[in-house]
């Protein structure tokens, strides 16, 4: 009697987890039950619920619930501890997908099914069993295995949640869902990063549009450029909607080829120089030119503005018109350090003259030579400066005539 009672007092109340399959409560293990379980020679805890769950269990019944074999008539039971455990999880119904004894013995003559996994590209497997498919069709075989996915699939789904991504459209604020099933076919084809995608509101604009045919925006090209859809989506989301002047795919791959040069300027005396863009150069080559064309650097082009035309008297004596000194000319006059104007210019009229005019033949009065009248000296006569001679140069020395503007060919 004293060894038991010494024995009793050393042994400690226990807190035991219940036994209720999602219950995190705890019963109360007494020593005198603990004594009376170790009689029995056991050493593990027996399983019991804890207060709440026994006190659920005994006011529930046990439920005949209809086996999941739609061609079967029989049921099974849904027991009171089963019950308790369902409601620990908050659920209220019964399980659909159970078989009765019956179906269950069937089963065990039915094999199992490998099928694969519904997450495209996923090579992983999941397995139908035997009493899922007694439960799809009786067991005759008829019944196609749902789409289901396998274990790992399965985990990434119920680990994860559908995200709000940024729209692909630059500059809108909107998003798309990345959904779990969408996440989940992203890592079974070896990809952590979400798709580029429109949000709704890009995506009802990218169903109005059609691709475009627009002409290249360097000048003289015949080409085409594809304004495609997308480009027309960021157009309409955020601008006028006008289409972007663009190079074709010709002028485009020929412009990533080019540099700019630095081309001296055109003004004589000047030793500046201008930029040869690469765009001016696509130009040029488009219509078939590959030297630079002559322009006036930044200097030149600001100082020009400075001149202003001037009418300079012909150098032709005799000659009341002008001819014209160009901005542009004075500007190089000054570039080389000239402060006046070029004596050596004709007018228009003069220029035109001796364009025009041809040397001529005449016979001396003299001595009946054929003697060649050349056009400067037909210009002179002309203008009034000289007379139109009669003797040549040999019968003007013999004394025939005095002057010397009347020999022919006289210099």
């Amino acid at each position: 009697m004293t060894l038991k009672a010494s024995l009793f007092n050393g042994l400690k109340e226990k807190q035991v987890p219940c036994r209720t399959r999602g219950c995190t409560n705890t019963w109360i293990w007494d020593g005198a039950d603990q004594l009376r379980w170790m009689r029995t020679g056991k050493t593990d805890p027996p399983l019991r619920m804890c207060p709440e769950c026994y006190e659920k269990y005994n006011v529930l019944e046990d439920v005949l619930v209809p086996c999941a074999n739609d061609t079967c008539q029989n049921t099974w039971t849904w027991t009171r501890a089963a019950r308790v455990a369902a409601l620990k999880r908050g659920r209220t119904e019964p399980p659909h997908d159970r078989l009765c004894t019956d179906c269950r013995d069937k089963a065990k003559g039915i094999e199992g099914m490998v099928v694969p996994c519904r997450v495209r590209r996923c090579e992983d497997t999941w397995f139908w069993s035997a009493e899922e498919r007694i439960a799809a069709d009786g067991g005759d075989g008829t019944a196609k295995p749902p789409a289901r996915m396998c274990e790992t699939c399965f985990k990434r789904f119920r680990d994860s949640k559908d995200k709000e991504m940024p729209c692909r459209v630059p500059g809108c604020d909107g998003t798309w869902t990345w959904s779990r099933g969408m996440q989940i076919e992203s890592a079974a084809r070896g990809f952590s990063d979400p798709p580029s995608r429109m949000c709704e509101a890009c995506a009802a604009v990218l169903q109005t549009v059609t691709e475009q045919s627009l002409p290249c925006r360097v000048r003289g090209c015949d080409k085409t450029w594809v304004w495609t859809k997308f480009m027309q989506v960021e157009a309409a989301r955020f601008s006028d909607g006008t289409p972007p002047q663009r190079m074709c795919e010709t002028c485009f791959s020929q412009f990533h080829h080019l540099t700019d040069k630095e081309i001296k300027c055109r003004v004589p005396g000047c030793n500046e120089r201008w930029r040869w863009t690469r765009i001016m150069q696509l130009e040029s080559l488009v219509r078939g030119r590959t030297d630079p064309p002559r322009r006036l650097c930044a200097t030149c082009s600001s100082d020009i503005s400075k001149y202003e035309k001037k009418e300079v008297p012909c150098k032709h004596q005799g000659c009341d018109k002008t001819w014209s000194w160009s901005p542009e000319a004075q500007l190089a006059a000054d570039r080389r350090g000239w402060s006046t104007p070029p004596k050596d210019r004709m007018c228009d009229s003069c220029k035109r003259f001796l364009e025009t005019a041809e040397t001529q033949v005449l016979k001396c009065a003299g001595c009946g030579t054929a003697v060649n009248w050349p056009k400067d000296h037909q210009l002179k006569v002309a203008l009034g400066a000289w007379d139109k001679p009669t003797l040549c140069s040999d019968c003007r020395r013999d004394g025939k005539e005095t002057s010397v503007e009347s020999s022919i060919g006289a210099d």
